[in-house]
């Protein structure tokens, strides 16, 4: 096993569009940068890599700006370090990190938290069934791994991202058994469009390709139950009420279903943020809980911590990109770089309002329905690591427990290997039901160590590693 120290004036965490941009900015601004990111290759879901040779997905768009961002950074002298597992963080800064089996310490005068998103299931009956997964990880299975999820696949959820799903499955040359989305159509969906009216054909794109794959297309329904023994069979579905509440004496099933996919948009990965002692906000429309940063910066209220992409809120690869150029240049600054003329930063400010005014325009036509948390069996599995039930919770609630905290406690509830990232958002809205309380008032799930699980001699390994004095980074000219 190696242990390897690293030192630079810039660590930027996560190598998608935030900190791709992130990177390439600050290194631009005479930064040394060091780029590390979870996955074997830079790029991020937004633009996600093929694994497999001839893939379908080589060649596009998305795909082809990742490598063109990742080169750039290269180029620029970018030091990108790929698989690289963060378990642990200290102000200061140091990045403790498993890569592979060996151990990683990165130590920065400013760090850039990019760490993404990832999905933000509600429970139902039976969504630990095997064959049952987020839409999210189907399209990872079929873009990167070319792997198809199932034969007679239902999509169902509601947002934007299902469409995009639902045009993999079309560009891999797979079919929909179903696709089931909970927005009925009306003239309200066409709102953001007519503000943003570059983004039309992106949605007519999208609107096109769905009806070439969706074999039955529902709106206005949603998935209430994931039926089959031993794993996925069979879904039930039922309209929805004006409300949004799922008709159940109208409920049908829908047969010789393989795999289920489900998604329901995203929620900002916070544990590095967290873990600085950031402060954090709540908005539904955001994702929930999203580290806080000055608009104009990306600063957060941690001296030297920025933080760029959705970890700030949900808002999709447009904000995320010039958000973590403006990252990028203070983070820079912060260590004694000059920043770009007032023009350019002036520019990136304005472009960036107007990217996630269309954000929020998508996020106001599909509000997360956390709500439907409250309806699903007393028996059903909340927290999968600690085996925690709904009527876990509530018998928390009714023995005093009135924060996410207190149910952790009371139940074990968010203290398992994935430390409440899946079942975290859950949690608070089940809560939030059993309590009267809003979302925000029950509190997120703190992060603990380790972050993610490493061995134990890796992790002595790397955090020896804190020992060692921090020499002057160097001043390399990115020229």
């Amino acid at each position: 096993m190696n242990a390897t120290l690293l030192t630079c004036d810039v660590a930027v965490v996560g190598a998608g569009p935030a900190g791709l941009a992130a990177a390439a900015a600050a290194r631009e601004s005479g930064a040394d940068v060091v780029c590390l990111d979870l996955f074997a290759a830079p790029g991020g879901q937004y633009h996600m890599q093929p694994a497999v040779a001839g893939s379908p997905f080589a060649t596009a768009p998305q795909v082809s700006a990742g490598r063109a961002a990742a080169q750039r950074c290269r180029d620029l002298g970018v030091r990108l370090v790929s698989g690289a597992e963060i378990f642990w963080a200290e102000p200061g800064f140091t990045l403790f990190a498993r890569q592979g089996g060996d151990a990683l310490a990165v130590r920065a005068g400013a760090v850039v938290a990019a760490t993404g998103a990832m999905e933000r299931p509600v429970p139902f009956a039976g969504w630990t069934l095997p064959g049952v997964i987020g839409a999210g990880a189907a399209q990872r299975l079929i873009k990167a791994n070319g792997t198809a999820p199932g034969r007679n696949v239902v999509l169902a959820g509601s947002g934007p991202f299902l469409f995009a799903v639902a045009e993999t499955f079309a560009k891999a040359g797979l079919n929909l058994r179903a696709f089931i989305e909970m927005r009925r159509p009306g003239p309200a969906l066409a709102s953001p469009f007519l503000r943003h009216p570059a983004r039309i054909p992106e949605a007519l794109r999208l609107l096109v390709r769905l009806g070439r794959v969706a074999r039955t297309r529902l709106t206005g329904h949603v998935v209430t139950a994931a039926l089959g023994e031993g794993r996925v069979e069979a879904v039930r579905v039922a309209p929805l009420d004006a409300d949004g509440s799922p008709r159940h004496d109208r409920a049908f099933v829908i047969d010789g279903v393989d795999c289920l996919c489900v998604g329901y948009g995203f929620r900002p990965v916070t544990d590095l943020t967290s873990l600085l002692h950031a402060t954090h906000a709540f908005d539904d429309a955001r994702g929930g809980w999203h580290c806080a940063v000055a608009a104009d910066t990306q600063a957060t209220d941690v001296p030297g911590l920025f933080a760029a992409g959705e970890t700030t809120g949900i808002g999709g690869a447009i904000p995320a990109r010039l958000s973590g150029r403006l990252a990028g240049f203070h983070a820079a600054a912060a260590t004694g770089r000059p920043l770009p003329g007032g023009a350019t930063l002036a520019s990136l400010r304005r472009e960036l309002a107007r990217a996630r005014d269309f954000a929020a325009g998508l996020a106001a036509l599909y509000p997360f329905p956390g709500t439907l948390a409250a309806g699903m069996p007393a028996t059903e599995t909340v927290c999968r690591c600690e085996d925690v039930t709904r009527a876990d919770i509530e018998a928390a609630v009714r023995d005093g427990a009135a924060d996410l905290f207190s149910v952790k406690m009371w139940t074990r509830a968010g203290m398992g290997p994935c430390q409440g990232r899946i079942c975290g958002s859950a949690l608070g809205d089940l809560l939030a039901a059993s309590t009267g309380q809003t979302p925000d008032k029950t509190g997120f799930n703190r992060p603990h160590m380790p972050l993610r699980p490493v061995p134990l001699a890796i992790a002595d390994a790397a955090l020896a590693l804190a020992d060692t004095p921090f020499p002057s980074s160097p001043v390399a000219d990115p020229s």
